[in-house]
């Protein structure tokens, strides 16, 4: 009893630090559950316009209002769902970014196919009707890859967003490791640490760096990076 007393003063900044570790993480696992059902609407929203980015990213911002939603005391209504988009809308130029992962340029080129409209508009896309009677004839596409057209017609996405870190202690303590710049990976090295920043998570590092020097508290403070993926077959001829 004597020495947990004496313990005590010494861990219980350590214990402190613990919870708010794991608070920050169920907050940090609740928005990448949201990000991933907004992935595969983004996904779908994609697959029914073409591969339209802007509709692609329309569609991740109303997946994502759940998480901007603000309680007003009493049952949301038309002005509280608008402002949440808005803000989701935001969030998403700001401090998002869509890949297509499929199909590439290199996919499009070898498989597109130039189509005249009743408009008279010539407009370069991968077909996308009768795909089970077409044959799956298999293409190169460089040394590494190679597909067909029913494989050309699989719309995947990959979504990076950027999470704010909102827990005091736990926002520094992640933050200090995931905008450590100055790093070694040799571990023989006095600066080696087991974590190196990649793209995605400088940029979402120079949002926070950036943001807070302007004095802007919407966005400032520390980011970690969510990724999703998300897969589906195009329901219209894909475009460039």
């Amino acid at each position: 009893m004597i020495e947990f007393s004496i313990t005590l003063p010494f861990l219980a900044p350590l214990v402190l630090i613990l919870i708010m570790l794991l608070i920050q993480w169920l907050l940090i696992y609740k928005d990448k559950v949201t990000l991933n059902a907004a992935s595969f609407d983004a996904v779908r929203a994609g697959a029914l316009n073409h591969g339209n980015m802007s509709k692609m990213k329309d569609a991740l911002a109303q997946g994502m209002m759940p998480l901007f939603m603000s309680d007003s005391g009493g049952e949301p209504n038309a002005l509280d769902v608008a402002a949440a988009y808005v803000k989701a809308k935001a969030h998403v130029e700001l401090a998002s970014e869509i890949t297509v992962l499929n199909p590439t340029s290199e996919v499009f080129n070898k498989f597109k196919e130039r189509r005249v409209y009743n408009s008279g508009v010539a407009i370069d896309e991968i077909p996308n009707d009768n795909l089970i009677y077409r044959k799956p004839t298999v293409i190169t596409i460089n040394s590494e890859k190679k597909l067909n057209i029913q494989d050309a017609n699989l719309l995947q996405i990959e979504v990076d967003w950027c999470k704010r870190l909102e827990v005091p202690l736990a926002d520094w303590v992640i933050g200090k490791v995931l905008t450590l710049t100055d790093v070694d990976p040799n571990p023989l090295s006095s600066k080696f640490v087991n974590f190196i920043p990649d793209e995605e998570q400088l940029k979402c590092s120079a949002l926070g760096a950036v943001t807070s020097s302007a004095g802007d508290t919407s966005y400032s403070g520390y980011y970690i990076t969510i990724k999703s993926y998300a897969l589906i077959r195009m329901q219209t001829p894909y475009r460039m």
